[in-house]
């Protein structure tokens, strides 16, 4: 494709960008520019010969990357590398965006890690990224920023220093357990879940069977099972609210599973008999 440098941002889109000239201390991370970008609508920015190696870690929708590598959609949990002089161009395709990125300076430091890198990793790290940023962004003083500031430098060469022979499937895996815990409440079947993580439902059979030697739904209850037991020594709810709050609309069918894999019914356990 011819690249062009493009910069098309529609007024929907909102950026919060962390400066330099207000957060000094991103120079000695040789940080050119940062920011947290809520997307929809209208954009498209591309670059010829980018004077940065630029980073995105993609927290929620999909985008879509053309390198001279190709063409990818890219969906939330993966990083994205972009080396400096070599062109780009990011389109939005879906609804909502959001992303966390850094313009890194192309310096001995950050050309080590970013130059050889693949365009697109699977991470887990972007929400971390996310949070830490939003605080330094609204932090005046540097003072209550220097620990935000440590865990941004951490963050950062961990995630582009990490082994890429790890499994994506074991960090797809990892994503889908977390976004699982978030709403433990909703009636999940395999099809959902292998759908949030673009497998097959067989694929995600197998791989629960190899990791955790039990099926998707099986795991499910076990997560479900385990905040039960936390919410039943924990909080004052009664049984009927903790039993909906991990799933379960009937309290005998919560009573029977909890009994199933704890030994004891709800009302002993929180009772520590």
């Amino acid at each position: 494709m011819d690249w062009l440098d493009v910069l098309e941002i529609g007024p929907e889109c909102n950026e919060r960008f962390v400066e330099c000239t207000k957060v000094p201390e991103l120079k000695d991370l040789d940080i050119k520019l940062c920011g947290i970008s809520h997307l929809a609508g209208h954009y498209r920015v591309g670059r010829v010969e980018p004077m940065c190696h630029t980073i995105f870690y993609v927290v929620e929708g999909a985008i879509d990357l053309h390198t001279e590598a190709g063409h990818e959609v890219i969906e939330k949990g993966h990083l994205i590398t972009l080396p400096a002089h070599k062109p780009f161009l990011i389109e939005l395709t879906s609804p909502n965006f959001s992303m966390v990125w850094f313009d890194l300076n192309d310096n001995a430091r950050w050309r080590k890690l970013c130059e050889n890198r693949p365009s697109v990793t699977v991470c887990d790290s972007g929400r971390q990224l996310f949070h830490i940023l939003g605080f330094i962004y609204y932090e005046r003083s540097s003072i209550l920023r220097s620990q935000s500031i440590n865990q941004l430098e951490f963050y950062l060469e961990q995630t582009l220093q990490a082994d890429e022979s790890e499994s994506s499937d074991a960090k797809r895996i990892d994503q889908l357990i977390r976004d699982i815990e978030k709403k433990l409440h909703f009636n999940w079947t395999v099809e959902d879940m292998a759908s949030l993580i673009h497998y097959s439902s067989s694929h995600l059979h197998r791989l629960f069977q190899k990791r955790f030697e039990r099926s998707p739904i099986q795991h499910l209850i076990y997560l479900r099972v385990e905040r039960a037991k936390y919410l039943l020594r924990n909080t004052t709810w009664s049984i009927e609210q903790i039993a909906e709050q991990v799933g379960y609309t009937d309290v005998f069918n919560f009573s029977k599973r909890f009994k199933k894999s704890v030994g004891v019914p709800p009302g002993k356990y929180r009772k520590g008999e």
